[in-house]
């Protein structure tokens, strides 16, 4: 029968990209390592990594048993769970990865909520807002706005949300405030560098009417809470999610351009790589998540 040690060390080291990483992680030698390897393929009679590469690569063969190991092993690690702990007890690393905007405002207090009730987890975050890649990086999940594309992944909704276009009030009292999508034309407008270019191309719709304006302006960054902090100081319009601004607006430091015109669609979501089952500490944070933002969504963030 095959070792589950073999097993976890596959799967380990198909995950990190590297042998030796996943010997460090389980708390074995290289030399034990390899000699791990290297029996699993002796017994499965096909070799599952290829061996000629700095990095470890899986043959089509490795990366087909991957596919059918991972999801065993990690139910499990449930089954060992469910009779061993209670839900109270959860632990161990809960790897992710969110926008740096929602992340400092309404993350951040929200994981240290959570390890107040599960001290024995672990939080890594990667706060950034381009795209990580969920099949190759050693991710438990991502918090991302908009629809799902990747039919690799495997999203589930923690808000419907919308973006919004705002600007201060010192903006509105120098500049006037539009009073249709086409007047932002003429306006200074902070953009949001994605995927290699400016996002330019604002959508609205109001009824069954839908506009579509080119936008321009002297402020573009690639870090969504700096085109925040420009509309905070009346730099310009910014087209932000909703939820990015939510404290703002409750508080007066921000205020919608339009009251009758709605911006796209961008749920957030809580997104899987695969579709195999989920630790018990992951599948419990985005159920707490899911519950606090909606609570706290009437409100703001932090409270």
């Amino acid at each position: 029968m095959t070792n589950l040690g073999d097993l976890r060390l596959f799967v380990e080291a198909a995950r990190l990209g590297s042998l030796s990483a996943a010997a460090r992680n389980l708390e074995r030698s290289p030399a034990a390592a390899s000699a791990s390897l290297k029996r699993l393929e002796a017994e499965l009679g096909v070799r599952l990594v290829a061996r000629n590469t700095r990095n470890l690569r899986l043959t089509p063969e490795g990366l087909l048993f991957r596919e059918r190991v991972a999801p065993g092993l990690t139910l499990i690690d449930e089954a060992r769970h469910s009779v061993s702990h209670d839900c109270a007890e959860i632990s161990g690393e809960i790897r992710f990865t969110a926008p740096v905007d929602f992340a400092r405002q309404w993350l951040r207090p929200l994981m240290d909520e959570f390890r107040g009730l599960h001290s024995q987890v672990r939080f890594i975050l990667q706060a950034g807002d381009s795209m990580r890649d969920l099949v190759s990086e050693p991710l438990d999940l991502a918090i991302r706005y908009g629809e799902l594309p990747d039919s690799a992944l495997v999203a589930r909704r923690l808000l419907d949300n919308r973006r919004i276009v705002v600007g201060s009030p010192d903006y509105f009292a120098r500049h006037g405030r539009p009073s249709h999508p086409q007047d932002l034309a003429h306006h200074n407008c902070v953009t949001y560098f994605f995927g290699g270019s400016a996002y330019r191309r604002w959508s609205f719709r109001r009824g069954s009417d839908t506009v579509v304006v080119e936008v321009s302006g002297d402020c573009t960054s690639n870090d969504g809470s700096i085109v925040r902090d420009w509309a905070l100081d009346g730099v310009g319009l910014a087209y932000k999610s909703e939820l990015d601004v939510k404290a703002d607006l409750l508080a007066g430091r921000l205020e919608p351009a339009f009251r009758d015109w709605r911006g796209d669609s961008v749920p957030l979501n809580a997104v899987y790589p695969g579709t195999g089952p989920r630790p018990v500490r992951v599948r419990q944070f985005v159920d707490f998540l899911r519950e606090r933002l909606k609570a706290q969504q009437a409100t703001g963030p932090g409270t």
